[in-house]
């Protein structure tokens, strides 16, 4: 089985490699190399399939451009619950908490949690997934957009 404590490290590396794309430092092929060959993302707006390569990435570096816009400014891994699937997948039900600043410069903070699909794959771990609800309502709900 996957280790609860492997999972949390993973998740906690997750956050810094976000925080760096937030302050426009990110490399791209280290994010890439956290997420299995192909992937699914399950969101209130419908269910997309995709590959890992250039084209997610591209999309994962416009992703980061547009939170950091918004005003985000940290993201910290608060909790993660583990439930097994097999030997080498799980579900990761992973609690964060977001700093974010409005365009008025007050702050906010808005916990939240995504549900990954984790794998191990060649040794090391793998989201291949992630279930999340209506950020861009929350978002909305809070002045940033």
């Amino acid at each position: 089985m996957i280790d609860k404590a492997d999972v949390q490290k993973f998740f906690k590396a997750y956050g810094k490699v976000y925080n760096d794309a937030v302050d426009g430092n990110v490399d791209m092929d280290n994010f890439g190399a956290m997420y299995s060959t192909g992937f699914v993302s399950v969101t209130p707006a419908g269910v997309m399939a995709g590959e890992n390569g250039k084209q997610f990435q591209d999309m994962m570096r416009k992703g980061f451009e547009a939170y950091r816009a918004m005003g985000s400014k940290t993201m910290t891994c608060k909790d993660v619950s583990v439930t097994a699937i097999d030997q080498d997948h799980c579900v990761a039900k992973v609690q964060w908490s977001g700093e974010y600043e409005r365009k008025n410069n007050e702050n906010v903070t808005i916990d939240f949690e995504v549900d990954y699909l984790v794998e191990r794959r060649d040794g090391s771990l793998k989201v291949f997934g992630w279930i999340t609800g209506d950020e861009q309502a929350v978002f909305k709900k809070h002045g940033l957009l």
